[in-house]
């Protein structure tokens, strides 16, 4: 019996419950699967019991959390997307204000160099009105020659002899706009190109014009001193003559020529100057040299006119002066209105300045005389001759043969009485021949 009991404890069960409650006991022998099966799934069951009511309890909760971490990161991708889409606009903003500021500073560049186109014409024409001598005589040794007008400061490399013909002169560094098909292009300032060089450009053209401006300014300084040098030498040689510098330049520049054309014939549209004081230095320059220049054309155009050149040919031999003097014939003082020279019977008389002949023939104690009027009130008489070679209203230029020197009317022997008048009221000769040597010597 004994041994018939050991099989039954070796299929014991793996696992036995025993429930006692009070006087009831009870034992359950589970197998060992099953035994296993209730120690793992027990605990898995009670942990998501577990679960399932902490996730009821706090979905809520949980739920809001997220709600809330969403809207927070979107809240901050919004503000980081305002903020790049701000930098972007700032960035086009930027890049439209460069682009109208790079525009506009060409534009601006563009101004300056017609203006320097233009002052470079003005210099040509200015130092086209100067004679070459009178540049090369303002040159003094130790001096720095003056600067070159024009093309003024133009050091570009010659163009070929075809394009040259055509060549209008410019100023280095006018690049902005290409003026010969033949010139190189420029640097490329397209948007694929660093936005820096743009602006370096601008820079050079700047720079360059600067360059330019001073060079013609250099130039306007340079004519200067040889134009006022020359109408200042003229301004002195009237002054010497007592003659009305401002009266002569009127009338000079109002006088017809021989052919009865007029020197002021001229017109246009009136387009404002900008005034030499709002101006800035290279117009202050410019209206210094361009009064200096008109002074010296006005004068220049007078000259021809005042009667500073001598009436006989070679040195003078004087034999009677302005004045009083005891008169020849009668031995008493009487007032001589002219002067007298000596010369040989048949010798050359020549007008002093150009004029008009108001008078040619015989005039009491003049003799045979000649009287050109050239016009602001002076005339001037040539008397005593032996040949008149002029008619009245006849025009004549300075040096123009008038006539022979003889001795006709109230004189003593072969000679020229020379007078000047103006306004009718003799004056002393010798003055004007006086400055006309003066002005020989200057020029």
């Amino acid at each position: 019996m004994r041994g018939a009991a050991i099989p039954a404890q070796a299929s014991r069960p793996g696992l036995i419950l025993q429930v006692s409650l009070g006087e009831f006991h009870r034992q359950i022998a589970l197998p060992r699967a099953v035994a296993a099966a209730v120690l793992f799934i027990v605990p898995a069951l009670a942990l998501t019991c577990l679960a399932a009511g902490s996730y009821l309890m706090f979905r809520d909760d949980m739920l809001a959390s997220l709600m809330r971490r969403q809207a927070s990161n979107q809240f901050a991708y919004e503000d980081r997307i305002a903020a790049l889409r701000s930098q972007i606009d700032s960035i086009a903003s930027r890049q439209l204000l460069n682009q109208d500021s790079f525009e506009g500073k060409m534009a601006e560049l563009t101004v300056r160099q017609a203006k320097l186109e233009s002052r470079s014409a003005l210099l040509a024409a200015l130092a086209a009105r100067i004679d070459p001598q009178d540049l090369s005589a303002a040159r003094r040794p130790g001096t720095a020659a003056p600067a070159q007008p024009p093309a003024a400061a133009s050091q570009a490399a010659p163009a070929p002899a075809a394009a040259r013909e055509n060549f209008k002169p410019a100023p280095e560094g006018f690049d902005l706009r290409r003026a010969h098909p033949l010139e190189p292009a420029g640097e490329d300032v397209s948007e694929n190109v660093d936005p820096a060089l743009p602006n370096q450009r601008l820079r050079t053209f700047s720079a360059r014009f600067d360059r330019i401006e001073q060079r013609q300014i250099a130039a306007l300084n340079g004519l200067k001193a040889p134009a006022a040098a020359k109408a200042e030498r003229l301004r002195e040689a009237f002054a010497e003559a007592g003659l009305p510098v401002e009266r002569m330049v009127r009338q000079a520049a109002a006088r017809p020529d021989k052919d009865g054309v007029t020197n002021v014939a001229m017109g246009g549209p009136f387009v404002p100057a900008t005034s030499p004081e709002r101006g800035g230095e290279f117009e202050r320059a410019y209206a210094s040299l361009n009064t200096s220049i008109v002074t010296m054309d006005g004068l220049r155009r007078a000259l021809p006119f005042a009667p500073l050149r001598q009436p006989l040919p070679g040195p003078l031999d004087v034999t009677s002066t302005f004045g009083y003097r005891t008169d020849p014939f009668l031995g008493k003082p009487a007032l001589h209105s002219g002067m007298d020279f000596r010369g040989d019977y048949g010798d050359p008389v020549r007008a002093t300045a150009a004029g008009r002949v108001i008078a040619a023939g015989p005039a009491g104690g003049y003799g045979n005389m000649v009287e050109v009027d050239h016009g602001a009130g002076l005339t001037t008489r040539y008397g005593h001759l032996s040949r008149i070679l002029v008619e009245d209203g006849q025009w004549v230029q300075a040096g123009a043969t008038l006539g022979a020197i003889g001795s006709t009317g109230r004189s003593t022997g072969p000679h020229l009485h020379y007078e000047v008048r103006v306004d009718g009221a003799p004056v002393d000769p010798s003055r004007y021949i006086k400055a006309g040597r003066l002005l020989n010597a200057g020029l």
